[in-house]
């Protein structure tokens, strides 16, 4: 199932339901009416996540009554995905962590930060060592994780933030799940951990984890579905084609992630108990972002984030930025 948070042109208040025959979206709440029942636990995407696996089960009968007597149903109870508000799938997640599991893409971008950030005489060797820690090895994979803002999430449609203190914004497509009851892994979504890169050096130098390159308002992009389980074979083979407007078109994989989410879960329960609502990133898709290609967002960019078999997250640039600290970093004439 793909499981959606949305509103409607009627209903501003958020809805939680799911698509169907992957054009339309329907509301639980409207199918239960229909069908003269009620399920609590699919009152909310919070509920569901708190009464797995028993709210999937009522959620899969529910679906399938809808697809059988869609002929019922008026355009105010199904709607075409075009014509609703989809909101972030997980609206009120309990954490948000993010895990650097693609090697190649630490690799690239600790090199290119490097060759922007350090000027002094060991700086190639510097670079070979950073290329040399990142060389992907099965049986050394580190599961380090920061905690991000989960306060700045937006959904499919919503326009980034761009901070007025960086000329170099960039997106961090990947892949996520989000936990449910038991520990469980409810499902899967696309995460957009958007990044503020002429700040991230300072970060690092700081060594207390991302602050402003990572955790600005509105940087934390999910969605547009929470695809369950059952829908996603291998979560490790899926598609990633990552478009800005027409200018830019970039390409990547799933399978260059180092871990299986499901030992990524096992990892993170010996460090603590994950609530329901829990989103995990896996780390940036090698290849899908400007530090590693050096083509960079712009004003007006419109970005689509595909991954096979979970959609596509559109996320918006700002028309407009305003930019009051002068960039670290060569000034950007394309920003004038």
């Amino acid at each position: 199932m793909k499981l959606v948070t949305f509103q409607t042109k009627t209903s501003q208040e958020p809805l939680f339901g799911l698509v169907i025959n992957e054009k339309f979206v329907v509301s639980f709440a409207a199918i239960m009416k229909k069908q003269g029942t009620f399920v609590d636990s699919l009152e909310s995407m919070d509920s569901y996540l708190h009464y797995l696996p028993a709210s999937y089960d009522a959620a899969k009968e529910l679906m399938q009554y809808a697809v059988k007597q869609s002929h019922q149903f008026n355009e105010n109870e199904i709607c075409p995905i075009v014509a609703v508000k989809l909101l972030p799938p997980v609206p009120n997640p309990a954490a948000l962590i993010d895990f650097g599991l693609t090697p190649r893409h630490l690799r690239n971008a600790g090199v290119n930060l490097l060759q922007r950030e350090y000027t002094g005489p060991e700086r190639e060797e510097l670079k070979q060592k950073i290329a040399e820690k990142f060389q992907q090895d099965p049986n050394k994979v580190t599961f380090s994780y920061y905690k991000c803002n989960h306060n700045a999430l937006i959904g499919d449609g919503d326009t980034i933030h761009w901070p007025s203190y960086s000329s170099y914004l960039d997106i961090e497509p990947e892949l996520a799940f989000v936990t449910g009851k038991g520990n469980c892994i409810a499902g899967y979504v696309i995460f957009n951990d958007s990044t503020a890169r002429d700040v991230q050096w300072p970060d690092f130098q700081a060594m207390t984890g991302p602050t402003r390159c990572k955790d600005f308002d509105r940087s934390k992009g999910i969605g547009p579905f929470l695809v369950t389980p059952d829908e996603i074979d291998n979560p490790l083979v899926l598609d990633v084609d990552v478009r800005i407007g027409e200018r830019l078109h970039w390409k990547g994989s799933t399978s260059e992630y180092s871990a299986h989410p499901a030992k990524v879960m096992e990892e993170v329960l010996k460090v603590f108990t994950p609530l329901p609502g829990t989103i995990i990133g896996m780390g940036t898709i090698p290849d899908c972002c400007a530090i590693e290609t050096e083509q960079w967002l712009l004003p007006s960019d419109r970005i689509q984030i595909t991954f096979d078999k979970l959609g596509t997250l559109t996320q918006l640039v700002p028309d407009h930025v305003k930019i009051t600290e002068p960039s670290r970093w060569e000034k950007r004439s394309d920003l004038l």
